[in-house]
């Protein structure tokens, strides 16, 4: 009996032991957490403190670095994605306040269908959207493109209101009825007009309150529907249209500064021209498929002509003669010269025209006739 007692009193005392070792380890952890608990209340006290560099800026440079993070105004952006000012406002709170309240960053707008794949498939959503970005926008001009995949009425209906403000345009129709509720665009500067299909379409439209108006692009054999006020353009561009509608217009176009022309099958009864003459025109670049007359290169007198780009066959029979008559007939002073599809040499070329700076001839490709 008393072995038994013995044996738990030591058993007992031992037990005491353990606890004890315990209690010390468990208050030397306590001591632990609680130092650590000060060393992670002092570090995020410091987190709060701290600011990263960016953030150090004053809000006017961070609203210039975002500009610069956009494509160059009037160049457009999507309305959503990475490349998109909505992705600014994702990042922080400091960034998403600066970002709303720039107004630049919103007054490019694509509304091209291939941009707004990823939007909301319903009508309400895009207009949403549109809107957004108008509000945002202030009073700022707008550089708008529109695809022709949708009602274009109804997609621009957030931005009607504001067309006091439309400062560029790219528009892509299946006809010219929707120009037909265009009154006035007081700020409008380019104006960039592509048709999406090659149905007839006999509604002509007369746009002629534009008075900034000053660079045009016209893509379809519809352009003659379209009146514009011609005479207050500096840049042109013509894509797929007769030789005589061309020539229509470009008697029209007095201050012409540039211009492109891409020439389609010409009319039958398109055999003479009157003399168009566009006494500013510096760079004049030609394309037009084989079977267009010679007569419509001849009928030109541009005296200010720096650039000239040609197909040579408008210039047939003799491209270094007729070049030579338009040179002299003109006055002008060519610093650069480009003929395309030529059968004449380099040399005889450079040999003709030794005091162009630049001649550069070019044989015909192997591929048919492309626009640009």
């Amino acid at each position: 009996m008393l072995g038994f007692l013995a044996a738990d009193r030591a058993f007992l005392a031992g037990y005491d032991a353990e606890i004890q070792a315990l209690e010390a380890q468990v208050a030397a952890i306590k001591s632990s957490i609680s130092l650590l608990r000060a060393a992670r209340r002092t570090a995020r006290q410091r987190l709060r403190c701290y600011k990263y560099p960016v953030l150090t800026l004053p809000n006017e440079i961070i609203a210039e670095i975002f500009l610069r993070f956009l494509p160059l105004y009037p160049d457009v952006q999507p309305l959503l994605g990475d490349l998109s000012p909505m992705r600014l406002t994702h990042i922080c709170r400091q960034w998403r306040d600066i970002a709303c309240t720039t107004p630049q960053l919103w007054r490019a707008i694509d509304l091209n269908p291939k941009n707004v794949d990823n939007l909301p498939t319903i009508l309400e959503g895009t207009l949403a959207l549109t809107d957004l970005w108008v509000s945002r926008s202030g009073h700022c001009p707008l550089s708008i493109r529109m695809g022709s995949q949708h009602d274009p009425l109804s997609i621009l209906a957030p931005l009607i209101p504001h067309c006091n403000r439309w400062e560029h345009l790219t528009w892509r129709l299946d006809s010219t009825r929707p120009l037909s509720w265009i009154r006035s665009l007081p700020l409008l500067k380019s104006f960039d007009l592509e048709f999406s299909t090659s149905a007839a379409d006999d509604e002509i439209v007369v746009l002629q309150d534009l008075p900034l108006l000053s660079t045009v692009i016209l893509d379809d054999f519809r352009i003659p529907h379209i009146i514009l006020p011609w005479s207050q353009l500096t840049s042109l561009t013509l894509k797929w249209i007769y030789p005589g509608h061309c020539v229509s217009i470009l008697q029209q176009t007095t201050r012409l500064v540039q211009c492109t022309l891409l020439l389609g099958i010409a009319d039958e009864t398109e055999n003479d021209f009157v003399n168009v003459v566009l006494p500013h025109l510096e760079t004049l670049d030609v394309q037009a498929e084989d079977d267009i007359d010679a007569n419509f290169f001849q009928c030109l007198v541009t005296p200010a002509l720096h650039y000239l780009c040609f197909p040579e066959h408008l210039l047939q029979p003799n491209p270094i003669q007729s070049l030579n008559l338009f040179i002299s007939r003109s006055g002008c002073h060519l610093d650069k010269l480009l003929v395309t599809e030529a059968s004449v040499s380099q040399n005889a070329y450079s040999n003709a025209f030794h005091y162009i700076l630049d001649v550069d001839v070019q044989e015909p490709s192997d591929s048919d006739f492309e626009s640009d």
